[in-house]
């Protein structure tokens, strides 16, 4: 019989072949269950009933069993071509998805007919290229074996190219791809004594219990800090404001708050109050750089311990140096529990970097995409935003406003320096229908205060309009009164020579920093340099001279007294400033001063994507001190930053010419 006779998949450990019948059961199963959590549960059963109609072929069978090196042609497009046929009201998404699942997702094509005739065209044209060019004779195979084409009356639907289809087949995809990875896995994972052996499955989100955990952690701080310094205050109030948001209906939400203002905790809370709310599924805190991955996380380890009742698994970090390769047998049960999860995200908090989460929403790959059926009706916060690549940011806030208007997520965007993003709006429905309009977690006046709080920790020293030599930097930086500072510079090899010149000129307790170290290298800096920036009564400040690139200015927990940096666009400033003072608690306001640095040759140089935003930051800052602006209101008041990246975003064209045709979309299409 059809049953017996045709297979998915040649013997696993234990000598057994899968039976077609069965892979395609437990797939369609496990697919729904994923799509189940934005209501597609019956467009993804059908998917994958049809996924591997291309196996119920003579062809792929003799391939399984008697040729392993032999191609036996494209599975997918016999079920890709059925699912347009028998869904025309669904449009091209389910073929898409089929037909991807193996080699990645191609082209979206804009209507199901055409597609069907170029299918057809293409198996026709070359038949050897497929198990079997007969889709009839697959079809009447797959009814033999008890399978039918399910009755489908809802689902997500392509109504053209805009970026919303385009997520909206991603999820698609994702809940097929990794209901076939996991099914896959399992059988040839199988043995003798259990044909199929399944991965553990992540633990579930406890916010109620989590939320208790961080509440008290709050607590000792509050009480161990000084709660009556403006910081103490301003820490407060964003905790109690994020409370309160956290009790707002889903959607899209914004949070600019001054450095030092205790964002993370005050993040994670809402996340976490937001998810006992509406009963969200996980927590994914998205941050621009390994090394405040690694702060965060040993952060959040530390508040869910596995001695405090949560599982090894509750957090679970996602990035390049997460998860190493190991030679077969080095793995060990733990690392290889962290290797499956990470996969497809399935852990109740993920901390990933923007490049692994962005690529995964716009990627076309089975690997990268497999984990987004995760992100529905789950918690997504970003922080320090104002790192997106400007060329990206519409086609990624159109992609992230569909995954709150359609999936049930919940945004947050979190920054110091919070770029005009609501600037962008109409460019961001030209692709996406739901715009860019998030609500504020903080009221106007309420963030107007606490960035005036927070100005009150530094006086700012704009001296950015005559070029400074690096030699002169140098002898400046030696004579530097204070003997702990930090001096950020824009590129690597300026921080190498400044450090070198001042150890030559005998400066004491100078540390270099930069992306050309290794990350562990750079964290033991930033260890020992915190070590000797810590007060201590009985003995006068350590020397501490701290060289760095911006690798230190953004999410980075150090305190200096003084801070020289480079002229840089205006946000890389503001998140300098906020290495300085950053408590509060010193007994004189810090020192900021801005400089322009030159190199020996007479040029000043700036890193690949600086020159235009740095040019708008010297134009915008000297006609707003000429105004009478105050230096410090620069850096710490939002309607400033408002007014300079409008400026910024009005130069660069960032969002003009965003149209919903392929063309315009290439940075957010499949291909």
């Amino acid at each position: 019989s059809a049953h017996q006779g045709y297979l998915g998949h040649s013997a696993n450990r234990g000598g057994k072949c899968e039976p077609l019948r069965e892979h395609i059961e437990l797939v369609s199963q496990r697919s729904a269950q994923f799509a189940s959590a934005f209501a597609a549960q019956d467009q993804a059963r059908a998917m994958g009933l049809l996924h591997d109609l291309g196996k119920y072929s003579s062809r792929f069978t003799h391939r399984v069993t008697d040729r392993p090196h032999e191609r036996a042609g494209d599975h997918a497009m016999a079920g890709a071509l059925l699912a347009l046929g028998c869904y025309k009201h669904l449009g091209c998404m389910p073929a898409a998805a089929i037909l991807g699942h193996h080699g990645g997702l191609k082209t979206l094509h804009s209507h199901w007919r055409a597609w069907a005739k170029d299918l057809t065209r293409h198996i026709q044209n070359y038949p050897d290229s497929v198990t079997n060019k007969d889709i009839s004779l697959l079809a009447s195979r797959f009814r033999e074996d008890g399978f039918d084409y399910p009755p489908v009356t809802d689902g997500l639907t392509s109504q053209g190219l805009h970026s919303d289809d385009m997520l909206d087949v991603r999820m698609l995809f994702s809940t097929l791809v990794d209901a076939d990875f996991i099914e896959t896995e399992a059988h040839f994972d199988g043995d003798r004594q259990q044909h199929r052996h399944y991965r553990p499955e992540g633990p579930a989100l406890d916010p109620q219990r989590a939320l208790a955990v961080v509440g008290e952690h709050v607590r000792r701080l509050n009480a161990a800090g000084d709660e009556t310094s403006d910081m103490g205050a301003v820490r407060e109030g964003l905790h109690d404001a994020c409370l309160a948001a956290a009790e707002l209906p889903r959607g899209v939400f914004t949070l600019a708050a001054p450095t030092g203002s205790g964002k993370t905790l005050a993040m994670l809370t809402f996340a976490l109050k937001h998810a006992l709310r509406h009963q969200l599924r996980r927590i994914v805190l998205v941050m621009p750089f390994l090394n405040i991955i690694d702060q965060t996380a040993q952060l959040y380890r530390q508040l869910f311990q596995v001695d405090a009742g949560f599982p090894e698994s509750y957090v679970l970090e996602d990035h390049s140096l997460a998860n190493p390769v190991f030679q077969e047998g080095e793995e060990s049960q733990s690392q290889r529990l962290h290797r499956l999860l990470a996969q497809n995200w399935d852990s109740p908090i993920v901390l990933t970097t923007n490049v692994r989460c962005l690529e995964s929403l716009m990627s076309n790959r089975t690997s990268d995409c497999r984990k987004l059926h995760r992100l529905a009706n789950s918690v997504l916060l970003f922080d320090e935003v104002q790192t997106f690549p400007k060329e990206l940011i519409v086609a990624t806030l159109a992609g992230l406003s569909r995954l709150g208007e359609r999936f049930g997520a919940s945004i947050l965007f979190a920054t110091a320096t919070q770029p005009a993003f609501d600037h962008l709006d109409t460019s961001v429905r030209r692709i996406g229908s739901a715009g860019w309009s998030p609500r504020n977690v903080l009221d106007r006046p309420t963030q107007t205060r606490f960035f005036k709080m927070a100005s009150r920790r530094t006086i700012i020293h704009w001296e950015h309009n005559e070029p400074m030599p690096m030699a002169d930097l140098a002898a400046r930086l030696v004579a530097e009164p204070s003997n702990q500072f930090m001096c950020i510079v824009n590129i690597k090899r300026h921080a190498q020579q400044l450090a070198r010149s001042l150890g030559e000129q005998g400066a004491e307790g100078v540390s270099h920093l930069s992306t050309l170290m290794c990350p562990l290298h750079r964290q033991h800096v930033l260890e020992e340099v915190r070590k000797r920036l810590e007060p201590d009564r009985n003995k006068a400040p350590q020397p501490v001279r701290l060289i760095s690139t911006q690798c230190v200015e953004a999410g980075v927990d150090i305190d200096f007294p003084v801070a020289y940096r480079a002229l840089a666009p205006l946000e890389a400033v503001a998140q300098a400033a906020g290495r300085c003072n950053r408590h509060g608690t010193r007994p004189q306001r810090g020192r900021v001063h801005v400089i322009k640095l030159q190199e020996d040759g007479g040029k000043v140089i700036y890193p690949p994507g600086y020159k235009q935003a740095v040019a708008v930051t010297e134009s915008f800052v000297d006609r707003s001190l000429a105004e009478g602006v105050a230096a410090e209101s620069l850096l710490h008041d939002p309607e400033h930053l408002t007014r300079y990246f409008r400026e910024l975003y009005d130069l660069t064209g960032t969002g003009k010419g965003a149209s919903g045709t392929e063309s315009d979309l290439r940075q957010a299409t499949l291909e």
